[in-house]
């Protein structure tokens, strides 16, 4: 059986973002595997901005508890790893190499609302940090007067003996698989890579590893 966490939000509360925060579309049934062998089913999902797995129970969402304790957690064709605190990975299984994706989301502001219902662009795009995000953490109201979106925020890990790395950076990237870190860093310029996209991280371990 799930160890129930605390009550984050209401079913009701949440719909109005949850379209743009949750990996899926609706709660799905997925099954938990913790250490200890033990398996429990649930209907879950992944909020993206909270970066915390959820599920159902009545009209609550509610938080996994000791998310420590799960070794992994499977929905449809997805499986997620505990990296820490309440984060869960996801497995990326590539015939070539095994990555791990951290689907993440901030909340950025795209301007203040005009007189005429327009809306006046900011001096520069800032993440917003005032959103109420978990049910142990403080958060005001927004403004009604801005304009705020979800922005992709991911982060792609590998994984060693002694946990999950990052993949963040050219350094990163020959720490894991090898290569020279300013050939690496041109490379990834010449090439106008996005390392928050799944294409380009593999196309940059296969770099690394055919120019160690």
């Amino acid at each position: 059986m799930l160890v129930f966490g605390l009550s984050i939000f209401s079913v009701d509360a949440i719909a109005q973002t949850a379209a743009k925060r949750m990996f899926f579309s609706d709660f799905t049934n997925g099954s938990v595997l913790f250490n200890d062998g033990t398996k429990t089913a649930a209907m879950l999902n992944y909020d993206t901005f909270e970066e915390q797995m959820i599920f159902k129970n009545g009209n609550e969402i509610m938080a996994l508890a000791s998310p420590e304790l799960i070794s992994i957690i499977k929905i449809n064709d997805h499986v997620f790893e505990w990296l820490e605190g309440d984060i869960f990975l996801e497995k990326i299984d590539n015939p070539s190499v095994l990555i791990y994706k951290r689907n993440r989301n901030q909340l950025i502001s795209k301007g203040k609302g005009t007189a005429f219902g327009g809306v006046s662009n900011t001096s520069s795009v800032q993440p917003v940090n005032n959103l109420p995000r978990g049910y142990d953490k403080q958060g005001t109201e927004l403004s009604v007067n801005e304009d705020f979106e979800l922005m992709p925020d991911n982060l792609y890990y590998t994984k060693a003996k002694t946990g999950f790395r990052s993949l963040a950076s050219s350094k990163q990237f020959c720490k894991a698989f090898g290569g020279d870190k300013k050939d690496v860093t041109k490379y990834i310029q010449t090439n106008k890579m996005n390392l928050q996209n799944v294409d380009d991280v593999l196309q940059l371990i296969e770099y690394c590893t055919n120019n160690r």
